[in-house]
């Protein structure tokens, strides 16, 4: 029998019954897209003696929580990373497996029972390299048992400059007679979700295809923009069509949904070949009705329609009180407000306030003191020209006016007391840990701008030099200057000098065993809906890697996922984790309690307005198995997001 049924299978090894073998590997996979049945696997020592394990995703949180606790390897996720995708020092190789035996799918008139697809980690070789590479694991995955016999191929990308690129890899594949079919195709023939609407308004404008993030630099207000990949950033634009999935609460769909922008993926332009025919043409999509539909336009109808700029925002007027950080306790509740330290340690303060420490690390914020101190030794100068000038310029000059306004700010230096406060917290609070330095501005996380994924946050280690913490707080103020934040700031008509950089000084999650985001919604007199996405390990679901698809489901008023929408394709979080689940309770509960306090203080403001609730949660696990629920973020948001 086999000797490694509690958390692992093994591919060359340990078990003598080929029966009772397939069956414990059919005990580890799980859905990908909710059709394509998925085992998470890794090949360890590359580049000696290479071994490939399959492993139950349920059990570790993704492919480097799996070599460190299952195979005994002191390693971080980082190093895991860095020994995949770099090819000099490659000792891993993370993949997964699509089981196809009840479906298998034809190509070049061959049915194929598996398909093998590698872990997206942005890896440094050539097409020809990678084809070596690829030919070397299908070797591998080949002599699994049950996979001996089968016909078995690689998954590969339509994304350019990757080196699994369909377009550059494809002739060495061929040369070495392996196989291939993109992920989309996968999708497809497993009947998959093909297209799903995410923001479904109304979208008038110019249809245009980008190909790389290069070409984004000629898009405006009037294009519909269909990307043949996952941008990190997007300006603003009549609408976003994607050609691979996309998550319900990603930092693009909640950047659409706080632009009321249509927002949507289709994973084959042929699903609807009205993008096809009408691309490079004025057209109206309109997915209202439950039925997507598209028509020309004239040029004159896209010119009368106004973009979608909202009514200007007004920032408030950063105060400059302190220099040093404050913790965010009651005793500091008076320095709690967006003027002094930003939006998002505020509503960390409150959140730690009404749920204490169990559930939120203890916080400290450095304010707009020091950030502006910065400003005076030369960048606002800056600043200032390349406002009184930003309508005369056209794209390329704002870039690299903004350029120098950031470099600008990363020559310059922090106050010596600002620092010393910093290391005085860190020393005493976290004397062998890691914090993480998150933007907190008065112009993010706002009830009508959520400005998400725009600033940068920066890990810092309390063994590091003030050199490096100097730096990281730099980087951290010359985010504000980001082109995206500009442009965005500039789209909501926002006082870009008002613009200022607080500091919110928290624990870093360090392995945790998984992220989320939670929206509450509320839905009329009914009970508050809860749209729960999860992702194991440091898979994120704000921003996924491209073909990454989170669990999705509603929380019912128990606790229990009351209607699912997706289930992981990376490994599982709450599905078929009861451990996990008996979290869910702790986290509705919790997650009402956040909403009505952050409701409740923008009604004070004299706000009469109903929001939604916006929150991020980690889930840690202990050496005992015990799994630990905490909040990260909450901020309200103006749209209602939950699908439909």
């Amino acid at each position: 029998m086999c000797l490694i049924r509690v958390f692992i299978a093994c591919i060359f090894a340990f078990c003598t019954t080929p029966a009772l073998l397939a069956q414990d590997y059919d005990a580890y996979k799980f859905l990908s897209y909710g059709a394509l049945p998925t085992w998470s696997a890794v090949a360890i020592d590359w580049q000696t003696s290479p071994k490939a394990y399959i492993y139950d995703a349920n059990e570790t949180r993704g492919h480097a929580e799996f070599v460190k606790s299952k195979l005994g390897r002191a390693i971080t996720f980082q190093t895991f990373k860095e020994l995949s995708s770099n090819s000099a020092k490659r000792q891993y190789m993370p993949f997964f497996i699509y089981d196809l035996r009840k479906k298998p799918i034809t190509v070049n008139k061959l049915p194929f029972d598996y398909a093998v697809r590698l872990e997206d980690y942005e890896y440094d070789d050539t097409p020809e390299m990678m084809s070596l590479q690829v030919y070397k694991l299908m070797k591998l995955v080949g002599n699994i048992p049950f996979l001996q016999n089968k016909k078995g191929l690689i998954v590969v990308t339509q994304r350019l400059k990757d080196p699994l690129n369909v377009n550059a890899i494809n002739k060495y594949l061929q040369a070495k007679d392996v196989a291939y079919v993109t992920l989309n195709q996968l999708i497809k023939h497993v009947g998959g979700k093909k297209m799903e609407v995410l923001n479904g308004v109304k979208a008038i404008g110019h249809l245009v295809k980008v190909q790389s993030e290069a070409e984004m630099a000629a898009l405006t207000a009037h294009d519909i923009a269909i990307f043949s990949f996952t941008p990190k950033r997007i300006p603003p634009l009549a609408g976003i069509i994607t050609l691979v999935p996309q998550t319900p609460l990603s930092h693009i769909n909640l950047l659409a949904k706080n632009r009321n922008t249509l927002n949507m993926y289709v994973t084959n332009l042929s699903f609807v070949p009205e993008l096809t025919k009408y691309l490079g043409q004025n057209v109206e999509i309109n997915p209202l009705f439950q039925k997507l539909t598209i028509k020309p336009v004239s040029q004159k109808y896209v010119a009368s329609v106004k973009t979608n700029a909202a009514q200007a925002l007004q920032l408030v007027q950063p105060q400059a009180d302190f220099e040093s950080v404050i913790p965010l306790t009651t005793a500091f509740r008076n320095y709690q407000q967006v003027k002094f330290i930003g939006a998002k340690a505020t509503n960390y303060a409150l959140m730690y306030e009404i749920l204490g420490e169990k559930l939120v690390h203890q916080g400290y914020a450095l304010g707009f003191g020091p950030y502006l101190e910065v400003l005076s030794k030369g960048a606002d100068k800056e600043i200032h020209f390349f406002l009184s000038k930003k309508n005369t310029l056209n794209y390329k000059e704002k870039k690299q006016a903004l350029a120098r306004i950031r470099q600008v700010i990363l020559q310059s230096s922090i106050p010596a007391k600002t620092l010393a406060s910093i290391r005085t917290v860190v020393e005493t609070h976290f004397p062998k840990g890691k914090v993480k330095l998150r933007s907190s501005t008065n112009c993010e996380d706002l009830p009508t701008f959520n400005g998400a994924g725009l600033y940068d946050s920066k890990g810092f280690k309390t063994q590091e030099s003030d050199v490096v913490l100097s730096k990281k707080l730099l980087q951290v103020y010359a985010s504000l200057w980001n082109d995206e934040a500009f442009e965005e700031r500039e789209h909501f008509g926002m006082n870009h000098e008002l613009a200022a950089m607080a500091v919110l000084i928290s624990p870093a999650f360090v392995g945790e065993y998984a992220n989320g985001v939670i929206l509450a919604t509320p839905n009329g007199t009914k009970p508050l809906r809860i749209l729960v996405n999860a992702q194991i390990g440091e898979h994120e679901v704000t921003n996924p890697k491209k073909g990454e698809i989170p669990e999705a489901f509603l929380v019912g008023a128990k606790g229990d996922m009351e209607k699912m929408y997706s289930r992981s394709n990376v490994g599982k979080v709450f599905v078929g984790n009861t451990k996990a689940t008996a979290l869910l309770k702790s986290l509705r509960e919790n997650t009402l309690k956040i909403h009505e306090a952050l409701s409740k203080r923008q009604k004070a403001l004299g706000d009469k307005n109903t929001y939604s609730t916006d929150i991020e949660f980690k889930i840690v696990k202990d050496k005992n198995q015990q799994y630990y629920l905490y909040f990260k973020q909450a901020r309200l948001l103006k749209s209602k997001i939950l699908p439909e």
